[in-house]
């Protein structure tokens, strides 16, 4: 059974919003008190991308995901209609995640980055919770990682997805 599986958007516009504020996060007392770490993907999704090999290839990234140690949770959110997504995985820590990241299946699905997507944010957060508080999300580096994928044939005129600030600390 998944940890957080009545974890949901609170509107359709989530994937607009910073994570903290995009889920129904104040139900997740099933995740106790402590500390986790949390990957955000925000990605834009080029026109045309083949949206059967791409659900293939997380769907097995994330069966791939679910086995490893440290694993709590992934939302993997659907694409809007202007391509845009937030999809985001729940770690026990950084390392976890970071251990995961280099298995072969997830390795494979991010090899379609450049094939798939006009643009996509990484943002790596801390997740905590002390004494049956609310849950407080802070940013563990000082700024996500983004990237714009230049179309060859296209020189420069690629904009970036908005990076959406995270605060230093929301509480829910």
């Amino acid at each position: 059974m998944d940890l957080l599986e009545h974890l949901a958007p609170v509107s359709a516009a989530y994937a607009s919003l910073p994570v903290a504020n995009a889920f129904n996060w104040q139900d997740a007392t099933e995740l106790g008190d402590g500390e986790w770490y949390l990957v955000a993907f925000r990605s834009v999704r080029r026109a045309g991308a083949d949206e059967e090999r791409l659900t293939l290839f997380d769907e097995l990234a994330h069966q791939e995901a679910a086995t490893s140690p440290g694993f709590v949770h992934y939302f993997k959110g659907p694409a809007a209609t202007d391509g845009s997504c937030l999809s985001f995985c729940l770690w026990q820590t950084r390392a976890d995640a970071r251990a995961a990241a280099g298995r072969p299946d997830h390795v494979r699905a991010v090899s379609l980055i450049d094939e798939m997507y006009e643009s996509y944010t990484l943002e790596f957060l801390r997740v905590t919770r002390d004494a049956g508080g609310p849950l407080v999300f802070e940013s563990y580096d000082r700024a996500p990682v983004h990237g714009v994928l230049v179309d060859p044939g296209h020189v420069g005129l690629d904009v970036p997805h908005p990076i959406l600030p995270v605060r230093p600390a929301i509480a829910f």
